[in-house]
């Protein structure tokens, strides 16, 4: 069985997703250790009986669950550039068609994901367009699929799947998100001037 050869142009554009996913895989590494700092200085902030117990709670979780978050988010990132091709749609889908049943917990989970793109795509848009210019020419698209992980919502949307996933309470979230948020800029930031 013979294989087709890939152009250069296109293996250019595998190597900067890889350079791109390994940027975030270092920011990763980053976030998982802010994110603990944050909920250790919520810890010892004053606040009424109730949310010292949400605190609490999600400072024990999150110690429990820090490794498998951190994993699992990576983890989801590769898998988003391994398999692009399984992920084109079916034009004879539900999902083709915009009739996919939804799950509360993925809808709040797109909610919290999209409020911090927006947040984050403020500020790296120059440097993302960029980027997506370059990889559309080397590629010879339109524009960048919607599950390309070239696309600042698709990180932040697999990380924010896998607090909940990993065992987090879905309230810790708000906690934290500032803190990742700052941090994802900068690391975002510097993988698209990096791959570019």
């Amino acid at each position: 069985m013979s294989v087709a050869p890939v152009s250069a142009p296109l293996q250019l554009a595998c190597s900067v997703r890889e350079r791109f996913l390994a940027e975030l895989g270092k920011a990763m590494v980053e976030i998982a250790g802010a994110v603990q700092e944050r909920l250790t200085v919520f810890m010892d902030e004053p606040s009424n009986a109730r949310e010292a117990q949400l605190r609490r709670d999600s400072w024990m979780a999150y110690k429990r669950c820090r490794p498998v978050w951190q994993e699992n988010t990576t983890k989801a990132w590769r898998e988003e550039l391994q398999s692009p091709q399984g992920k084109k749609k079916d034009l004879g889908s539900l999902d083709a068609a915009g009739l996919e049943l939804v799950g509360t917990e993925v809808f709040e989970n797109k909610i919290l994901a999209s409020r911090m793109v927006i947040a984050v795509m403020e500020k790296v848009s120059a440097d993302f367009d960029d980027l997506r210019l370059r990889v559309k020419f080397l590629e010879g698209t339109e524009d960048l699929a919607d599950f390309d992980i070239l696309r600042p919502d698709v990180p932040v949307l697999k990380m924010v799947e896998q607090w909940s996933v990993s065992g987090m309470p879905g309230d810790s979230w708000p906690m934290v998100s500032e803190v990742v948020q700052a941090i994802l800029i900068q690391s975002l930031k510097a993988a698209y001037k990096n791959s570019n």
